[in-house]
């Protein structure tokens, strides 16, 4: 008995991804909304399968691999809850950010779902608080931009001509961050220590990553109030006077409504000090060329 009810299972299982059909662009909303139903029912293999299989563009540096499809399978989910539209993305890595926009897309972007828009409607902020009201300028620079003073939706590196992956280490992002810095004039260091407090002319942000995505905080000169801008959204200040108090999440909030989770960051916290070059902090000694 057990062997025919797996034996069916795996059937129903065929014939659920092999009749997914998603509608055109130009399609009526409906059709998109059952199309997402059905994916999000798949596995997050059988996700990205199916979308390739109906023109998904991978962006550029991302392979049919295990990220890629964990992926995948998040932005569906996120897409089927009402979480995800076309407008409200939640990830400041831009390689996710054009992922979701290619899926959405591919699927006819159907906006939120009756279940969707009842389930958000509600949400109250957990760990951060408004600062301010919403302005559309928000949703053109991320939480790195925010954070390090760019008004730019950029991963670190960019600034410094460097190439980046959120499969790094951490370190290694923190190291791209200060690399950048050092790009835009200033001389800083990274830490895994949270600073007690810092001199006027020196700057501090946070970084923390997850599975997919990362974040920045910045700080004040007292190293115990926090601000950061999930992704595309409205700044917000951390209700912690430390970073590390707990672990981060994308919650946030896009035109005065606000969105529960999806992600969690979850690595160590390193913390990047820097100060203006040629300004009042301490100028690294030139190296004296020898005499020949």
């Amino acid at each position: 008995m057990k062997t025919i009810t797996r034996a069916f299972s795996l059937v129903m299982a065929f014939f659920l991804l092999h009749t997914v059909v998603i509608p055109s662009p130009a399609a009526d909303a409906e059709g998109s909304r059952a199309a997402v139903e059905q994916l999000a029912q798949l596995s997050g293999d059988d996700v990205l399968d199916t979308l390739l299989d109906n023109g998904l563009r991978l962006p550029e540096g991302l392979e049919a691999d295990e990220f890629t499809r964990s992926a995948a399978k998040e932005i569906v989910t996120g897409i089927e809850s009402g979480a995800i539209t076309a407008d409200r993305i939640p990830y400041s890595y831009t390689k996710m950010v054009e992922l979701t926009q290619n899926i959405l897309e591919i699927i006819g972007a159907p906006g939120a779902s009756a279940r969707g828009i009842s389930a958000l409607a509600g949400y109250t902020l957990q760990d951060s608080s408004l600062i301010g009201s919403w302005s559309n300028d928000y949703r053109y620079y991320n939480c790195y931009g925010y954070a390090i003073g760019q008004q730019v939706f950029k991963d670190p590196g960019y600034h410094s001509g460097q190439s980046f992956s959120v499969s790094m280490g951490i370190a290694e992002i923190a190291d791209l961050a200060v690399s950048d810095l050092n790009a835009l004039g200033y001389w800083g260091y990274k830490t895994t220590t949270k600073p007690s407090s810092l001199a006027y002319y020196e700057r501090v942000v946070a970084v923390r990553k997850g599975s997919n995505d990362y974040h920045f905080m910045k700080g004040d000169t007292s190293a115990s109030d926090w601000t950061h801008k999930p992704a595309g959204n409205q700044p917000m200040r951390w209700n912690y006077a430390s970073p590390g108090y707990k672990i981060w999440t994308n919650e946030y909030s896009f035109q005065n409504v606000n969105y529960a989770a999806t992600v969690n960051y979850n690595s160590t916290i390193y913390y990047i000090i820097y100060w203006a070059k040629n300004g009042a902090g301490p100028q690294p000694t030139k190296k004296i060329q020898p005499i020949l």
